[in-house]
C-alpha cells in the first residue's frame, strides 16, 4: 500500500506525537489557553489521533487486519487508563470521564484511519490483500 513509502516518516511523528501527548499530560499545570477548551474534547482528539497514528504505522508495514485493529484499541485504551493514574503524581487528577473520552477518541481514530485507507486506495486504484 502507498503508506509503506512513508513508514519511517510517520513512525517519527508518531514518536514525536506520543512523546509531546505525555508530557502534556503530565504538566503539573494546564496551560491558560488550552483551559478554555473542553477537557474532554481535548482528551477525545488526542487519543483519537494517537490511535490513527498507531494505525498508519501498522498499515505502513503490512495489510492491517480487524484483529490488529482491535490490539490498537487495546494498547490506546490501557495507556489511557495508565496515562490517567500516572497524573496522579504531579498533581492532577485521574478522571473515569477522561478515560472514557480518550477510549471514544481511539475508536474514532480508528474508525477515521479505516476511512482514509478506503479513499486511498479509491483514489490510487489498489486493493487490499486483507480486509482493509
Amino acid at each position: 500500500m502507498i503508506f509503506q513509502r512513508y513508514r519511517t516518516w510517520i513512525r517519527i511523528v508518531l514518536i514525536v506525537y506520543w512523546s509531546a501527548l505525555f508530557i502534556g499530560t503530565h504538566a503539573p499545570t494546564v496551560p491558560s489557553g488550552v483551559a478554555e477548551v473542553s477537557d474532554k474534547l481535548l482528551h477525545y482528539l488526542a487519543y483519537g489521533g494517537l490511535a490513527f497514528l498507531l494505525a498508519m504505522d501498522q498499515n505502513a508495514r503490512g495489510p492491517l487486519t480487524w484483529r490488529r485493529r482491535g490490539q490498537i484499541f487495546a494498547v490506546v485504551a490501557v495507556y489511557a487508563a495508565l496515562d490517567e493514574l500516572l497524573q496522579i503524581p504531579v498533581g492532577r487528577t485521574a478522571d473515569i470521564r477522561d478515560w472514557v473520552a480518550d477510549i471514544l477518541g481511539a475508536l474514532c481514530g480508528l474508525g477515521g484511519h479505516f476511512l482514509f485507507g478506503w479513499g486511498i486506495r479509491r483514489i490510487f486504484g489498489e486493493t487490499p490483500t486483507q480486509d482493509g
